[in-house]
């Protein structure tokens, strides 16, 4: 009987869903791109069918074992909850809002699945019922219930459970969006930056329960389509540029006169500093007019960055006229000036007219450039922009074969001919309305930047007669769910390629494609985002060490940290190592900094090296630096949290949260301020609300405690000799943090399961339920089978049904309903697109 009955999954926090309401209005001045993505039948309306969170299963789904009879709830939990719990846990006034009074039977234990395996954990960690509880259970009474609940919870006949689960529409990360970016358009820009944070759930910051979109996003979605437009497709048309009134410097004699015009009355002059899009031929322009007086006319000189272009005669009594001239100027900021040169006054003259001699300049303007090379143009504008309208093509048919294939990659599918006939229609539009053909082509870009088909990433799976069961994913949503997962990415051409042909769901090609990208340098991102997110390492940007006494901690070193533990992960990864290398791998990379922290002599300079750890009591993750140093407090070390660190990223077994009005550990030190650390921590888990959690706790942060707060190597602490022993339940005892790393490989499925469920989390984008045991069971046999290679984690859990499957939704709309191109979506993005 295929049964998983593991404890369960690695108990991770829920998402706490941060909705903020900061944001800015969408301007009248965003309505042309809204209207134009309206226009273009990308809408946003279509998320209304699939943003909500999955439903929970209706029918061929997770199933749990069959249940022993007689059921024993009423005669052994029920009883054991009335004794020893319901004095705090009943009533309005329940501790923690927990009404344990109000569960009757096992049907009304499993509706609250998740709040149960909460106290599965506080029964199974001995925090409840609290040490000074009046009177205690026996422990053959607390193994009877925690039996009921592992059986009722945790059992599941994996030959039955069919239920793949279903992920809530997810838009892109900052990350991924970066990294989309820079594969669709080959373009080196990072506009997420300046994104608000994503906000994280279950560990991750790819979940798509918590991946709101605020107004501010919104705009920043707008902002971030513009510029990438700029930097994508070049203009060709000439940019005809105007300077006037305070957009004009003035200079000596020059002043504003009425109506913006500059006035000259001696020798003066204005200039204007240019950003020149490209190299080229530019026309340089001003509109001046003069006072005339004496024998010649009143002269404006032109220039460009101080050097003279051509000087001009001024026609007529302040006539205003445009005077212009050509010329070459390589891109970036110059200065163009215009200047009276030629100052005249005379008072005396009989005819007023001929008494002084004064220019105005009311305009300068910059045309260009005025010739486009090709070969000048950027790689993006010559990959994107493959042909123009002309003699024996129409911009119609020009611009499908550029929007079509641009769209299909940034949509992540098959685009429909009405999407690519709406964006064709926006570049019509532009172009009539006195826009090149490139600027057309921007506004396309930019209209399929903001759609919520590049945004976010759609899944609706292969259409089944049964709208409620699993359905298998697409070819080309799972190839997002690959080259997301693996490269934080959109798919490649040999991705796409092999889902047009129908064949990327077959396993013998989903294994060959899974070591294909684990080669590919984008799988880089596997370390950026989801080992940094796995081991806390955002935790590291807020460590501040306490600078007397750690004086050599810098922002320099912090860096040195993080980027170590990324690429000891990035090497087991490549190579395709053991798993439980993150363990007890006797190697890693330093640079000069960290070579000092670790007392290795003769690595000089930046440059990272790899080295050898076996003379020296490290190994693994957990006596990295960075690790070390995210678990300590400023000044100190601190076993709780390393011990907390370990329990939660290694073993799976999370602490339960404290109970409320805990003492903190501050206060027993300063009661006891000449105790070793390891004997204040004694006397504070004294106290029978602390004593459950920290003796597992303590003990396995007592294996690190020869590490500094940031992990250096140390004997004393103070003028306290270092105690690194530790011993856990069932009198396993260890010395130091080569034994203790030896402790937790004596189990290595419980570290393989922990990873799995991590990385699955991460894969799917949604919390781990309990029908996925099956999944994390199957996936550790594998692993165990072949030797635990990296490999062979992600690889599997590309096979996996979660993976490849979606859950159904029985509510949701016909397929032809919710098409892309639908009118309904039309009027949709229309509503949502009204100007404030």
């Amino acid at each position: 009987m295929a049964n998983g009955s593991s404890r369960g999954l690695c108990t991770q926090r829920s998402p706490a869903e941060q909705r903020g309401a900061a944001g800015r209005r969408i301007t009248a001045g965003r309505w042309k791109i809204l209207a134009g993505v309206a226009a273009a039948s990308i809408g946003l309306g279509l998320l209304a069918s699939f943003a909500g969170p999955g439903r929970p299963p209706t029918r061929n789904t997770a199933t749990a074992a069959p249940q022993p009879a007689p059921d024993t709830f009423p005669t052994v939990v029920l009883p054991f909850l009335q004794k020893y719990c319901m004095d705090c846990h009943s009533g309005d006034g329940a501790e923690a809002g927990l009404d344990l009074a109000a569960f009757r039977s096992t049907a009304d234990v499993l509706q609250a699945r998740k709040r149960w395996e909460k106290v599965f954990d506080m029964l199974d960690f001995e925090a409840m019922p609290p040490g000074d509880a009046d009177p205690l259970p026996a422990p053959e009474e607390r193994r009877a219930v925690l039996q009921w609940l592992e059986q009722r919870l945790f059992q599941l006949d994996c030959r039955i459970v069919r239920d793949p689960g279903r992920v809530t529409v997810r838009r892109l990360n900052r990350a991924e969006y970066n990294n989309t970016v820079r594969d669709l358009l080959g373009i080196d820009f990072h506009p997420a930056d300046d994104f608000p944070s994503d906000d994280v759930g279950y560990g991750f910051d790819n979940i798509g329960d918590v991946l709101s979109v605020s107004p501010l996003l919104l705009e920043k979605y707008l902002d971030a389509a513009e510029e990438i437009a700029r930097r994508v497709i070049v203009d060709v048309k000439p940019r005809r540029t105007r300077f006037a009134g305070r957009k004009l410097q003035g200079r000596n004699a020059a002043f504003i006169a009425s109506r913006g015009v500059w006035a000259m009355a001696s020798v003066g002059g204005v200039s204007v500093r240019h950003e020149f899009p490209r190299t080229g031929r530019y026309r340089i322009r001003v509109e001046a007019a003069a006072d005339q007086a004496g024998s010649e006319p009143a002269r404006v000189k032109l220039s460009l960055d101080g050097k003279h272009l051509k000087t001009f005669d001024t026609k007529g009594y302040r006539r205003p006229a445009w005077y212009e001239v050509e010329t070459h100027a390589d891109a970036g900021p110059h200065r163009v000036a215009a200047e009276f040169i030629n100052d005249y006054y005379n008072p005396a003259a009989k005819n007023p007219r001929d008494r002084d001699r004064n220019l105005y300049v009311g305009t300068i303007e910059i045309v260009g450039p005025l010739d486009v090379d090709p070969a000048s143009l950027p790689e993006t504008h010559r990959r994107i922009v493959t042909c123009r309208p002309g003699p024996g093509r129409s911009l119609e048919s020009c611009a499908e074969d550029i929007l079509r294939p641009l769209a299909f990659r940034a949509f992540r599918r098959p685009v429909t001919d009405d999407e690519v006939h709406r964006l064709v229609e926006l570049v019509r539009t532009a172009v009539e309305h006195g826009e090149s053909f490139e600027g057309g082509l921007r506004m396309a870009l930019q209209a399929i930047l903001v759609s919520p088909h590049f945004l976010f990433r759609i899944e609706q799976g292969r259409p089944v007669s049964d709208p409620a069961a699993p359905r298998p994913l697409t070819d080309f949503e799972l190839a997002s769910r690959m080259s997301y997962f693996v490269w934080s990415s959109m798919p490649d051409d040999e991705l796409f390629r092999l889902a047009e042909q129908g064949r990327l769901h077959e396993p013998d090609v989903l294994r060959t494609q899974v070591r294909r990208m684990l080669r590919d340098p984008k799988a880089r991102a596997l370390a950026d985002q989801f080992a940094a997110q796995w081991l806390n390492l955002g935790m590291l940007e807020e460590a501040a060490p306490d600078p007397k006494v750690f004086p050599e901690f810098d922002d320099a070193l912090k860096r040195d940290m993080r980027a170590e533990t990324l690429r000891f992960f990035e090497a087991v990864m490549r190579e395709d190592r053991s798993i439980l290398e993150f363990l007890d791998g006797r190697f890693t990379f330093v640079n000069e900094r960290l070579a000092r922290l670790y007392g290795i002599d003769g690595i000089k300079g930046e440059r990272w090296q790899r080295v050898s750890l076996e003379n020296l009591p490290r190994a693994g993750l957990l006596t990295q630096p960075a690790i070390l140093t995210l678990t300590s407090n400023p000044g100190r070390t601190s076993p709780v949290k390393r011990g907390k660190w370990i329990l939660e990223n290694v073993l799976g077994t999370p602490p339960p949260d404290p109970p409320a009005n805990v003492p903190q550990l501050e206060a027993t030190q300063k009661a006891n301020p000449d105790a070793s650390l390891r004997e204040q921590l004694k006397i504070h888990r004294a106290d029978p609300a602390c004593a459950s959690c920290h003796q597992r706790m303590d003990e396995l942060g007592f294996g690190l405690e020869n590490f500094d707060a940031i992990g250096r190597w140390r004997d004393r602490d103070g003028k306290h000799p270092i105690d690194a022993t530790g011993e856990l339940p069932g009198g396993i005892r260890f010395n130091g943090p080569l034994e203790l790393v030896d402790v937790l490989k004596r189990r290595p499925e419980r570290f393989a399961r922990c990873l799995t469920e991590k990385m699955l989390t991460f894969a799917l984008g949604r919390g781990p339920e309990f029908y996925d045991r099956c999944t994390v069971d199957q996936i550790v046999r594998k692993l165990a089978e072949n030797d635990y290679r990296f490999s062979v984690l992600v690889t599997e859990i590309v096979l996996s049904e979660p993976f490849r499957m979606r859950r159904g939704d029985p509510l949701a709309p016909p397929e032809n309903e919710r098409s892309a191109g639908s009118t309904a979506d039309a009027a949709a993005d229309r509503r949502t697109a009204r100007p404030q």
